[in-house]
């Protein structure tokens, strides 16, 4: 596929994401895909990859992501994405806040040669989500002379 083909196809998942449309997400998925992610762990296939996507729509059920860049390099695209939603639901083990949150991460994607997506790194920025649950607490700025 070509660079503009694999951009595309990222914008077909996020789409798809925003909708809450996990049957449209998958879709267009390998059935040999693995996605990696701190808050998710390692997810295989069609199922782990529908179970990870129930558990995050459970835990905001708003859930938004924006994307503010795409990138293609041959076979692969980098989204750097913010998420915003409502935390009803347990996430990363922390009990529902209600708290609306919002944080960055960045997916690097790599897409098969039959133009399916096979795998998933996503990287989170969890300290800036961990601190708006009220886990983690905020950031202090500290003098230096």
């Amino acid at each position: 596929m070509t660079e503009a083909e694999n951009l595309a196809l990222a914008r077909q998942a996020l789409a798809a994401i925003n909708a809450h449309d996990i049957d449209a997400y998958l879709k267009n998925v390998d059935d040999s895909f693995v996605q990696e992610s701190e808050s998710l762990g390692r997810v295989q296939g069609r199922d782990g990859i529908r179970q990870a996507m129930t558990t995050l729509f459970q835990a905001f059920p708003d859930l938004h992501v924006d994307a503010e860049e795409l990138f293609a390099a041959g076979n692969h695209v980098i989204v750097r994405m913010l998420l915003n939603g409502t935390h009803k639901g347990v996430f990363a083990g922390v009990a529902p806040t209600n708290r609306t949150v919002s944080w960055r991460a960045c997916n690097v994607l790599e897409i098969g040669s039959h133009g399916k997506p096979i795998r998933s790194r996503i990287y989170s920025d969890n300290i800036t989500l961990l601190r708006q649950f009220g886990v983690l607490p905020a950031a202090q700025a500290t003098a230096t002379r």
